[in-house]
């Protein structure tokens, strides 16, 4: 049974990621973790407790838990998960070692998040939770924006220069999340169109077709100097419903996810992109 790890801060976004989750994996054999971490309190425990007997206000912690709780409830009316489906996690922690260790005692198998499509700098898209998920958690983590409703992903795009010999355990988790619902995989370059493939960008765009041995797989070019303009034209051409990329290409990640150009580009706020780390 897959275990996947949804991080929530109680708002809008995290309510759409979790609403998401449940219909991507709909009646599939899935656990879902729900998880709020928090920054360790700056007060003494017995100066937070004090202070709340004082005030007669509850501890932030116990206000986490009650929502982590709540929103659990608000899950089971929203679909037909059971209870023990469904189980809640609340840690006082720095963020990216709270996952680290939360993903790694809970043997998850995805992370799924929110974003709001632009952080609060005019000049990134990504959020500063999210990229510290996309950058330093080794966990396959699906990125749903604030502006994305779930469809059938009938069409998954898997953009690539072929530069890299992507690893087994890579292409498997990619393999399970299109054969979820059955998707096209829709392998896809962006290039100048006088830039042919290398020998070496041959031999592993041979090896990607090898491995997914299937009528669903298919490979594309787009010729475009420019990979934001490229993936936004193949995206509205082919009807796109998640883009998949693998973290070790960190050239891609710069310019999908992290170009300030990307602003422009409306991919952002409604395409989920799912992230595998090698």
């Amino acid at each position: 049974m897959k275990r996947i790890l949804i991080l929530t801060d109680f708002s809008e976004n995290a309510w759409n990621a979790v609403a998401y989750a449940m219909a991507f994996y709909k009646d599939k054999p899935v656990t879902y973790i729900l998880a709020h971490i928090s920054p360790p309190g700056e007060a003494f425990p017995l100066e937070e407790t004090f202070a709340s007997y004082v005030t007669g206000k509850p501890l932030k912690s116990n206000i986490d838990v009650y929502d982590l709780d709540a929103l659990k409830k608000k899950m089971l009316k929203h679909s037909h998960l059971k209870e023990r489906q469904i189980e809640v996690a609340h840690w006082e922690a720095n963020f990216a070692d709270g996952i680290k260790r939360m993903a790694k005692q809970q043997d998850i198998d995805l992370i799924v998040m929110g974003t709001k499509g632009r952080s609060d700098s005019k000049n990134e898209v990504i959020g500063g939770h999210a990229r510290t998920v996309i950058t330093k958690i080794k966990y396959p983590v699906m990125i749903i924006p604030e502006e994305a409703t779930f469809r059938v992903p009938l069409n998954i795009a898997f953009p690539t220069d072929y530069d890299f010999i992507y690893k087994e355990k890579v292409l498997n988790v990619l393999s399970e999340i299109v054969n979820v619902h059955r998707s096209n995989l829709n392998v896809l370059r962006v290039a100048n169109s006088r830039l042919p493939l290398s020998p070496f960008q041959k031999k592993n765009r041979g090896c990607l077709n090898d491995f997914f041995k299937s009528p669903s797989v298919s490979f594309h070019r787009v010729n475009q100097p420019d990979l934001e303009y490229g993936i936004q034209s193949f995206i509205d051409s082919m009807n796109i419903d998640m883009v998949a990329m693998v973290a070790k290409n960190l050239n891609f990640f710069q310019k999908l996810l992290f170009n300030s150009r990307v602003i422009k580009m409306s991919y952002h706020l409604s395409v989920p992109f799912l992230v595998l780390h090698e």
